[in-house]
């Protein structure tokens, strides 16, 4: 599309975005998608990174994105500093991760929560900018899909790329789910709030985070492991609960065994003496694939969505 352009430009020639989730959240996947449609469907270039974490641990992965109109010399590479986009999977990673770090003036911040743009923007102590809210975690449990197509949905959006770009490559990449993640991109784009906040004196723009450590090639530990208790400087999230997690009714378990299957969190469904017991909310991600495989028997299911609760 030789008439689109970036809505941000650094001096380098790069939008720069940040995406900031835990592990299992989609982010990962929903940024690949995002650069791959940038740089197939719009004749953009640029550069892609990762921070994996443990999927399993619901460890905090960020992933940067920086895009260029093509012929921009790529200069740069790694994770972005000072981003002008940035979509935040998790608002309690806002606190934890520090995530108003580097925040360019008149940013555009996108947020999964059920928070208004005014308590998002006193959280994240935005200086100046926009700032959209939307609750992701709700439509993908409506629509059956995962939270990273509304947050996919919301940040193309932004970015002004074509919705028909867009949604056409969301259903060549997962063909099996196109139903369920179109559903969601659309519901996603009617459903955030948004505002825009003028430069506020109280809330200065904050430097990146400048990360050093002792550890190196002349003090590596043998074998080339890092002491993780004692060098890790990532704070965990705050020990409470994800999200929406599943309604579960100890008189209807059979306690089978098969929620065990699909779970992505060890701790999030409590066993005790070979017996399913609870849902441990700051462990469950609210992925809803234990109610899925969960077996309704003549009494019901012994796991449910919470919409679908009987009170």
């Amino acid at each position: 599309m030789p008439d689109y352009a970036l809505p941000y430009q650094d001096d380098l020639g790069f939008t720069n975005i940040l995406m900031s989730g835990l592990g299992g959240d989609g982010a990962n996947m929903a940024a690949k998608l995002l650069f791959k449609i940038a740089v197939e469907k719009l004749n953009l270039d640029g550069g892609y990174d990762a921070k994996y974490g443990s999927e399993k641990t619901g460890t905090p992965t960020d992933v940067s994105i920086r895009l260029c109109p093509l012929g921009t010399p790529v200069r740069e590479s790694g994770p972005t500093r000072r981003p002008h986009m940035l979509s935040v999977f998790r608002d309690k990673l806002i606190a934890s991760q520090g995530l108003n770090r580097g925040l360019q003036a008149s940013t555009t911040v996108m947020v999964n929560t059920s928070r208004s743009p005014a308590e998002i923007r006193e959280l994240l102590k935005l200086h100046s900018g926009r700032i959209l809210t939307l609750d992701a975690t709700r439509i993908a449990l409506e629509t059956k899909s995962r939270m990273n197509m509304p947050m996919l949905a919301i940040l193309c959006a932004q970015l002004g790329f074509p919705a028909e770009v867009v949604k056409a490559a969301i259903a060549a990449q997962w063909p099996r789910a196109q139903a369920a993640n179109l559903a969601a991109f659309d519901q996603a784009v009617g459903q955030a709030t948004s505002a825009t906040f003028e430069p506020d004196a109280a809330y200065p723009l904050v430097e990146p985070t400048t990360i050093t450590s002792p550890i190196g090639f002349a003090n590596m530990l043998n074998g080339g492991a890092i002491d993780a208790l004692t060098h890790l400087n990532i704070p965990a999230p705050d020990a409470e609960p994800l999200g929406r997690v599943p309604v579960f009714t100890l008189e209807l378990c059979s306690h089978c065994g098969l929620c065990l299957v699909p779970c992505p969190e060890p701790g999030a469904i409590v066993w005790n003496d070979k017996k399913m017991v609870a849902i441990n909310p700051v462990y469950c991600k609210g992925c809803m694939q234990c109610v899925e495989i969960c077996p309704t028997t003549k009494r019901g299911k012994a796991l449910v969505e919470p919409e679908l609760a009987v009170v």
